[in-house]
């Protein structure tokens, strides 16, 4: 079934030219004349039937269905969209010891509102506060050492606190589209009773986790290594260890953790490759900044085997294959070494079960 609809033009035109042949002869070509009036009704009538059609073959594949139909087919595999999550924050508030923050107290970052969640009375100078954001979602989340400033100043306490540990990270809505591969994913890789297909899925479940890999390392153990991004300076597409025990305690769920099978998320090992580029040619600062950037890229993509039969498997970092990412950069001649995490490779490495792959220093002799 096409997709493209004929325009009205079209349309008219066709039931014209169906009609003449149906009563042997030419209509009138006046604008009122009747079977050019009855001609643009009828069109309209069928360009609707037309759009209408379309929109129920667009329905039939999530690739391609409306909101409302991918979050029904969701439903029916026990999925939906992740919900917005507000980030729950730990932080020192300093002041005049006795003195009692009162729960519900207000504070601001930038724009940016939190309320404390519970009462605290500072002691030694120092009281630890809890605080939520009034917003739900990754604007809310603050690195330890910013600081959040009291919206109405209260006597003896200090009007700034301190951010020194994060509760809960505060994370954004499932947009729909993300959602749509996570239902097309579930389509494609059926449950099969806790094959390596079922660890990966259940994994990107977890709210934040967008990559997964599952290992059986040790009998009796799936080992399984979630992502947060894709993308990322060192250690920045690594969950922490909350989300690292989040995604566990989902996995290890009775509802879908095999029996005599204990589920491991573990952090993956980032493997830093530097690399060494010799009389580089031509040598400009616009090459140089092309082949770091290609080189970063191609490196971020590369990741462990995670089925023995891969067909364009990516877990082989070589110098032949950065040689070839440098070319294509610019480099028009140029002798390229690398180091693995320091030591010296003189061909290759393939990365194992748990390993990533980053670029680290690019050194120009």
């Amino acid at each position: 079934m096409s997709l493209i609809i004929p325009t009205l033009s079209e349309i008219k035109a066709q039931i014209i030219t169906d009609i003449e042949g149906a009563i042997g002869q030419t209509s009138p070509i006046f604008p009122k004349a009747f079977v050019r009036v009855t001609a643009t009704a009828l069109a309209g009538l069928q360009w609707l039937c037309y759009r209408f059609a379309v929109w129920c073959y667009r329905q039939i594949f999530t690739a391609t269905a409306d909101e409302a139909a991918v979050l029904t087919r969701g439903a029916q595999y026990g999925l939906a969209p992740t919900v917005a999550i507000a980030a729950k924050l730990e932080a020192e508030a300093n002041g005049d010891n006795g003195t009692t923050i009162e729960a519900g107290t207000l504070w601001y970052s930038v724009d940016m509102v939190y309320s404390q969640i519970e009462a605290e009375t500072i002691a030694g100078g120092v009281a630890t506060i809890e605080i939520e954001c009034l917003t739900a979602g990754e604007d809310g989340n603050l690195e330890n050492g910013e600081t959040v400033s009291l919206a109405s100043p209260i006597t003896g306490v200090n009007n700034n606190a301190t951010i020194t540990d994060t509760v809960t990270t505060g994370e954004d809505s499932e947009s729909l589209e993300s959602f749509r591969l996570q239902v097309q994913e579930r389509e494609r890789r059926r449950p099969q009773g806790g094959a390596v297909a079922d660890y990966v899925e259940w994994a990107l479940e977890v709210p934040g986790i967008i990559k997964a890999f599952a290992h059986r390392l040790t009998a009796g153990y799936a080992t399984v290594y979630p992502m947060i991004a894709l993308t990322g300076a060192l250690g920045e597409r690594i969950p922490d260890a909350p989300k690292l025990a989040e995604v566990e305690a989902y996995l290890s769920d009775a509802v879908r953790k095999p029996l005599q099978c204990t589920p491991i998320a573990a952090a993956m090992t980032e493997i830093v490759f530097d690399i060494t580029i010799t009389d580089l040619s031509p040598d400009t600062a616009a090459i140089r900044a092309a082949i770091e950037t290609e080189l970063e890229s191609y490196l971020l993509a590369r990741y462990p085997k995670q089925y023995p039969d891969e067909t364009i498997p990516v877990d082989v970092v070589s110098i032949a294959a950065l040689s070839g990412v440098v070319v294509a950069a610019g480099m028009q001649s140029g002798i390229l070494t690398m180091e693995v995490d320091s030591t010296p490779e003189s061909n290759e490495y393939t990365l194992q079960p748990g390993e990533l792959a980053i670029l680290g220093s690019v050194i120009w002799v």
